[in-house]
């Protein structure tokens, strides 16, 4: 995690309990970060060959920033969380 509001999830860690708080300290870090918008849109379709280049960056832009949100989150839980979801992929 490269941003300084991500102190705020390495020491408000996931553990279960406290998901209410956590969820509140990610979406800041999120929104900070410009990745939120993954969260709430689906991943825009593939487009065709011939597509104009805004759908291609669209699609790159959201891709990126999904993986982004995902490390960010897995990065915030406790070990034990980590391990539990470590094949989810989005």
């Amino acid at each position: 995690m490269s941003s300084p509001l991500s102190v705020i999830l390495t020491q408000n860690k996931l553990t279960g309990e406290n998901f209410n708080d956590w969820k509140r300290n990610l979406l800041i870090v999120l929104n900070f970060e410009k990745h939120s918008f993954v969260l709430a849109q689906p991943r825009p379709p593939t487009p065709a060959i011939d597509a104009p280049d805004r759908d291609f960056v669209a699609l790159e832009r959201w891709d990126n920033s999904n993986l982004s949100a995902m490390c960010y989150i897995r990065a915030s839980m406790s070990n034990v969380l980590q391990k539990q979801h470590e094949e989810h992929q989005t």
